[in-house]
């Protein structure tokens, strides 16, 4: 099955990949391979894929670690965005520095798209 082009953002975030998590949950963990970066990944309802945190302002420099006491704090910092972005949107695409799809946030909340100006109902 295809990943679906786009996901809203369910504001859940786990320390690793659950075995039952929801649609738009995402899991943020030691990247693989033992490399000293944080990394996401977002459900799409069948499957656990990467999910680009950049759009998040998480750049790999600031994901980065060099100790193992660093992981949970930088952890529960990255958790703490993307939660702020509960309800937004991401999309299943390249990243402009990658040749590998990723789910990518834009940097636009939901929340703008919905907010209306109670002057211009009048």
């Amino acid at each position: 099955m295809p990943p679906p082009v786009q996901l809203v953002l369910s504001g859940v975030v786990h320390p690793r990949k659950e075995q039952l998590p929801g649609v738009g949950d995402v899991a943020i963990h030691p990247g693989s391979g033992k490399t000293p970066y944080i990394d996401a990944t977002i459900f799409d309802g069948g499957s656990w894929r990467a999910l680009d945190l950049k759009g998040f302002g998480v750049s790999l420099g600031s994901r980065a670690f060099g100790y193992s006491s660093d992981i949970g704090p930088l952890m529960r910092k990255i958790a703490s965005k993307i939660i702020s972005y509960k309800g937004a949107f991401v999309y299943y695409d390249y990243p402009a520095d990658s040749k590998r799809r990723k789910y990518i946030f834009r940097g636009i909340p939901y929340s703008s798209f919905v907010q209306i100006n109670p002057w211009s109902l009048i």
